[in-house]
């Protein structure tokens, strides 16, 4: 499937600003199942200097820099994307006896997911209610995620907060509610609860044409013989072709669109928008 997606964001300054360097991601990854057609950023008042670099996690990012001072920063991309992840369950676990948890990765692997097996984040509470749904999927690698995508999107009432980093997980799990990034959070800090590696996504989903479109957010797995897989509570689904991923990381708050900050006597205010519109059905 191919889509073109349009985000904007405004941010409108009650006096003049003078903007600090801003971090961008708003470029989505390529891989072995997405490809970018086409990627444009627009940003007004136009930067000094924009730059764009490879993150330590292989994320796209734009460095911007500015010298003008302002009331208003608009930043515009439009992207055109191919996604090719039509069966999220075309995998096998290999070796075969990962197909029971715990999962041991070999040494190497494990020293490459050192980010991503951090145990930061777990209470008794969160391991109390991982390991029950490790129980009920009868300590099975794929039926548990399954499940904890389940239990989260059935127990859980979603909300809708379009800024702020992530709640904590165990917050989230006290409360019962949160918004999407809450949800892959508290679902990457119970994989990690049991040895498995997992990291946050930032992306786009398409779903119902007609609903509104937000930024979204879901979980990755590394999972041998099948490599990075996508699991999304918010939807109940492993990610496939209606998911676009943006960026990945092991910390939440260092992938969100937009980082920057500003000095001036001002209050800030900002709007968004985002539009995912399929172009194309490709056989």
């Amino acid at each position: 499937m191919q889509y073109r997606v349009r985000h904007q964001l405004t941010y409108n300054y009650s006096n003049a600003v003078t903007l600090s360097p801003h971090r961008l991601y708003l470029q989505a990854r390529s891989s072995s199942y997405q490809q970018i057609k086409s990627i444009k950023i627009q940003v007004s008042p136009e930067p000094d200097k924009m730059i764009g670099i490879t993150d330590s996690e292989g994320n796209t990012q734009h460095l911007l820099f500015f010298s003008t001072p302002t009331t208003q920063l608009q930043i515009l991309a439009e992207s055109e994307i191919e996604s090719k992840l039509s069966n999220p369950f075309d995998f096998i676990l290999y070796p075969f006896e990962h197909q029971k948890l715990p999962i041991k990765y070999s040494d190497e692997e494990r020293r490459l997911l050192t980010l991503y097996l951090e145990k930061e984040g777990i209470t008794p509470a969160v391991e109390q209610f991982t390991r029950l749904i490790a129980t009920e999927s009868r300590w099975d690698t794929l039926q548990f995620l399954i499940r904890l995508n389940e239990c989260i999107h059935e127990e859980f009432s979603y909300e809708i907060r379009e800024e702020g980093f992530p709640q904590t997980p165990d917050y989230t799990l006290q409360n019962r509610r949160g918004s999407c990034r809450d949800y892959a959070t508290l679902y990457v800090t119970c994989c990690q609860c049991l040895g498995l590696a997992a990291r946050f996504v930032s992306g786009y989903y398409f779903g119902n044409a007609d609903e509104t479109q937000y930024l979204h957010a879901w979980a990755e797995v590394y999972l041998p013989g099948a490599g990075w897989r996508g699991f999304d509570p918010t939807q109940n689904c492993l990610a496939a072709d209606s998911h676009l991923v943006l960026a990945v990381s092991a910390f939440p708050e260092m992938i969100s669109p937009v980082h920057g900050t500003y000095t001036g006597p001002a209050e800030s205010a900002l709007e968004t928008s985002v539009e995912v519109v399929p172009s194309a059905i490709l056989y």
